[in-house]
């Protein structure tokens, strides 16, 4: 019975290792020589599919009307449908990577990719302590080592540093750290200017993202923060007509041109890996100030909310959103519709296309 269980095991290992083999041979991408075998995801609740769901938290959104123009409905998407990050899986015929919390997220799940974004995560420990549970990027990278551990005992070590190292890595941070951190009135970062809390989130975030690095992940692409002073939930309290806050777009400006700096450096001195900046800002920035250009009508207010702006309340249960979801560039007072991140999914793709073909 002991040389049958044996045997079994093996087998079943052997199987996986037949799994991953086809993985890595097959294209993640058809015809533009494009290949991601896997797909990892860390970031805040713009990518967030569900880990909230799981952990003592405010901001949760995983009842309706949350999730109304997804398959599956509600899932801990904060959109009406899908996220950046769906779009591009659709893009690469990948499977959308599960939640790292869900149950059901272990054994072969994980080997096309997993996600580890939570809503209100910064890359400071202390950002969005506004909406009690959050789990901060550092503590994501923690259960992508818990993952990589998994896959070792599932595959070994060469096939695992071998998945990593041809898989796509994503990481979507730093809105939070300015939103729902730095701007609070009576936040505790708010004792540094906003140079001081630049530096202190841009040596914070070159540790994790060598972290990163060194556990094997050598494809990053980081997104750089929007236009968070023209995001429903600032015109609330800030803009009197609907204008952007310059103060608040300019904290972001500031920190991307930073990133991008970062990104540089850390691909130059980093041979074999490549950290890849993505402009999260400027087309957004368009989309919001030239809605009609786009296809949308409306590029302050949201679809679904409250108050000015529909700005000053969260997307509840109880709120009837509006119908006409795609012509909305916001979904809620901080998020984008479908619509919007269906654009912003293809303007990344095309980038990541561009820069890595060659």
């Amino acid at each position: 019975m002991v040389a049958i269980g044996r045997c079994v095991i093996k087998l079943a290992k052997s199987a996986l290792t037949v799994l991953l083999l086809a993985l890595l041979v097959s294209p993640g991408v058809r015809g533009d020589g494009l290949t991601f075998p896997a797909y990892f995801i860390f970031g805040d609740s713009l990518v967030d599919v569900g880990n909230n769901n799981y952990i003592t938290t405010v901001a949760r959104a995983n009842s309706l009307p949350f999730g109304i123009d997804f398959p599956s409905g509600p899932t801990g998407r904060f959109t009406n449908g899908r996220t950046v990050p769906d779009v591009l899986c659709e893009k690469l015929s990948l499977p959308f990577p599960p939640p790292y919390l869900a149950p059901t997220t272990r054994g072969a799940a994980v080997l096309q990719g997993v996600n580890y974004a939570s809503a209100a995560a910064g890359i400071d420990r202390l950002t969005g302590y506004n909406f009690i549970g959050r789990v901060d990027f550092s503590t994501q990278i923690s259960w992508f080592n818990n993952t990589i551990n998994e896959l070792n005992q599932q595959i070994g070590q060469l096939e695992t540093q071998q998945l990593l190292k041809s898989s796509l890595f994503s990481i979507t941070l730093g809105a939070n750290d300015y939103v729902n951190n730095y701007i609070l009135k009576d936040s505790p970062a708010s004792i540094y200017t906003p140079s001081q809390f630049l530096d202190i989130l841009i040596t914070e975030f070159e540790s994790q993202l060598l972290t990163l690095n060194m556990l094997g992940a050598r494809i990053i692409s980081i997104t750089s923060i929007g236009p968070i002073g023209c995001i429903p939930a600032v015109l609330a309290r800030r803009s009197q007509n609907g204008e952007c806050s310059e103060y608040v777009n300019n904290l972001a400006l500031d920190f991307n041109t930073e990133l991008q700096r970062l990104l540089t450096k850390l691909t130059t001195q980093n041979s074999g890996s490549i950290f890849i900046y993505q402009d999260g800002f400027t087309s957004v920035f368009d989309y919001i100030s030239n809605p009609q250009k786009y296809g949308f009508k409306f590029g302050s207010t949201a679809c679904c909310g409250a108050g000015r702006f529909n700005g000053n309340v969260l997307c509840l249960p109880i709120i009837k959103p509006c119908p006409d979801r795609d012509d909305y560039v916001f979904w809620d007072c901080y998020h984008p519709s479908d619509a919007a991140n269906v654009l912003i999914g293809n303007q990344v793709y095309d980038n990541l296309q561009r820069i890595l073909a060659n």
